[in-house]
């Protein structure tokens, strides 16, 4: 049963789809250090659509437009995970466990997708486009 309308991560807000991944100040905090990790302009997104066309005002090549795309994806999920885990199992919902599942997930998604197989973990976490 539910008991209220809030977001489950931050309490503050109505829960929907665009509050959840660009309202809220978990979300936010968590798009605001993957920005700064990949180093692309802070990621301001005003519904879930926006998200979705990040990496097409990167400006990159297409190799690297796929990985930011797959890195929001990435995010996407991880900031869904965490909302269920929180809202189902007690979970924290802290950005910061939040962003590591990014960048391990994001980091297996490359190894296993990619060309760029032979990418290092501490290259991944020091600058996760540097291959382009």
């Amino acid at each position: 049963m539910v008991n209220s309308d809030l977001c489950a991560l931050c309490g503050e807000g109505i829960e929907s789809v665009d509050h959840l991944f660009t309202a809220c100040n978990i979300s936010m905090s968590v798009w605001n250090r993957l920005s700064g990790w990949i180093k692309i302009p802070p990621i301001f997104a005003f519904s879930f659509k926006d998200l979705l066309e990040v990496h097409k005002w990167f400006d990159g090549n297409k190799s690297a437009k796929k990985i930011v795309r797959g890195l929001i994806m990435v995010t996407c999920w991880a900031i869904w995970k965490a909302r269920n885990d929180k809202f189902f199992s007690k979970g924290r919902g802290d950005s910061n466990v939040i962003f590591g599942d990014v960048r391990s997930m994001g980091f297996l998604w490359l190894k296993c997708r990619s060309k760029n197989n032979n990418i290092g973990w501490r290259d991944w976490c020091s600058f996760p486009l540097y291959m382009m």
